[in-house]
Parts: C-alpha cells; structure tokens; sequence
C-alpha cells in the first residue's frame, strides 16, 4: 500500500510539473471533487451560450432536498475563478462546496445553489476578464449575465429575484463579481470579492485587448468609477463584502478601501475586512467561509 501511495504521488508530482498535462491534472482534481461525501449533490454539467457560440461547463451545488421538491427556488451563489486558474480551483483549492454544505448544515445559510462556471477565454493567460471583449472576440459578461442566468433559471429552480442572487470571485474573478455586479444590478445584488481589481488597468496583459484604448469603455468596466452612475434605487440594494490581505498589491488595498468608502457613501451596504494574508488560498478559504453568514444575512432581509 505504502509503494502505491509513493507512485501515486509521484505521479502527480510528474502532471504538475508538465504544462502539457494540464488537462490530465484537471480531470484528477475533477475526480477529487466530484467525489466528495456532501449533504447536498455537486455535479458537473454543460450550457449553451449564445453569446459565446459554443457550450461550456459549469459546476453546480444542489443542496439537500433539492431532487425532492421541484417547485421550490432557490438562491443563488455564482462564483467565478482567476487567471491563471478554471473552475474547479474553486472546489479543489478553495473546498467551496464544503464550506457551503457545512453553512448549511448550520442554519446560517439557506438552501442555494452555487454556481462555477468556466470562464476561460483566449486573452492573457487563457484569462476573459469577465467581460465582453471587443469586436465580439468573447462575449463573456453576456455568457455569464444572460445565458447561463437562464439556464440555472430554466433547469435549476433558481429565484428570479436579484436579492437573491449573488456573485463573488478571487483576483481576476474578483475584479469580474465586482463589474457584473455593479453593471447588473438586475442580476446581482450581493457581491464577494476576494483580492480583485477595482479598475480596468493597463498592467493586466490584455486590458487593450479586451477593451480597447477608448477611456469611456475602460471607465465604463472599471467598478470603483461606476459606483455614482448606479440608479439611486439600485445603489441602496447593493451588498458588497471585500477582502484584501494586507501583504497583498498597495494597488489592490487602496482599491478596495477607495470602492468601499464610495459605495457606503451612495447607500450600499459593505464590509471590508483588511487582515494579515496574502494573494493565496489560505487568506481566500478563510474570508470565504466568513462571508457565508453576511451572505446569509442579505438573504433573509431580502426575503423579509
């Protein structure tokens, strides 16, 4: 048994260190997650985005009961993953359906889906940004907005109510939950934005790429610059929660106290939490399972 563990590892070790086995080391994390013992059901499925031209996966967290009530629906938690990085970070690094499970299981969050789609595209580092890049390259932000909101609607019983929905994300996902968030207010009126951009920034590698040199487009992705153009009814129903560690980018500190205090000065509701931490796993774990009963909070308000 012992030798096998060896070679188990060793083989592991052998993928990672291979960028042509990216797809191997996928499936094995894939496997990993898919076949951990939940109350609820995480599965790994396909739709079909329009805006994007072709299918792409998503994997999405049922809790329990969810087979065993069809009229129910449910809230939703849509979170999206950084650059470098893909979907099932968030599962494998991040244990984001555990966390979930367990606030469940603890009453401090209520049934929901959660939801991890891939948003890989063929900027920078295999990166989207999230957003709908230029000359329809990869319409992203519509994929995620538009189609897949629809699907989860259609297939999932997911709530049509925007109090109800939720995004979040880590670096580049972090800057993405904060634009669709501020752009969608529809869409999305809660937020988790774990180390994320806070502006459209020329030091991304593909911010010309994806929004070209236009000032007005940048401003216009560029969360921290947004939060004033927001209808004033809509500002007051939006719920931010940030987190930045403080060894992480100046830029990215300042950015997030900057959109804090803008956002408390237009109505919304925030919390910003500035502890010791870095741009890695650890720090994310932690402020993700401390954001889940704040989420929980916004949710039962909005049901009243």
């Amino acid at each position: 048994m012992k030798r096998y563990t060896i070679l188990s590892l060793l083989a592991l070790i052998a993928l990672t260190s291979r960028p042509a086995n990216a797809d191997l080391l996928r499936a094995f994390h894939e496997r990993q997650v898919l076949g951990n013992k939940l109350a609820g059901k995480l599965e790994k499925t396909e739709f079909f985005s329009a805006a994007l031209g072709e299918k792409r996966s998503v994997f999405i967290y049922t809790p329990p009961g969810f087979s065993q009530n069809p009229t129910r629906r449910y809230p939703v938690l849509m979170l999206l993953h950084g650059t470098p990085g893909e979907a099932v970070d968030w599962l494998y690094d991040g244990n984001a359906h555990r966390a979930v499970d367990s606030a469940i299981a603890a009453g401090t969050l209520p049934p929901c889906l959660i939801v991890l789609p891939d948003g890989r595209g063929p900027f920078y580092k295999g990166g989207s940004e999230w957003a709908d890049a230029k000359g329809g390259k990869c319409n992203m932000e519509t994929a995620v907005v538009r189609d897949l909101s629809q699907f989860l609607e259609s297939r999932y019983h997911a709530v049509s109510n925007p109090a109800l929905w939720a995004i979040g994300g880590l670096s580049e996902g972090g800057y993405g939950a904060a634009n669709l968030a501020v752009r969608h207010p529809e869409r999305f009126q809660s937020a988790l934005i774990f180390s994320g951009d806070l502006r459209v920034k020329d030091d991304w590698g593909d911010a010309t790429d994806i929004f070209g040199s236009d000032p007005a487009v940048r401003s216009a992705n560029s969360p921290i610059e947004q939060l004033h153009h927001i209808l004033a009814e809509d500002r007051k129903k939006l719920h931010f929660y940030l987190a930045v560690g403080a060894d992480d980018d100046e830029d990215l500190i300042s950015d997030a106290t900057g959109f804090s205090a803008i956002a408390r000065s237009v109505g919304s509701t925030v919390k910003l939490d500035r502890d010791p931490g870095a741009h890695k796993w650890d720090f994310w774990n932690k402020h993700f399972q401390s954001a889940l009963p704040l989420l929980g909070q916004w949710w039962k308000q909005a049901k009243g």
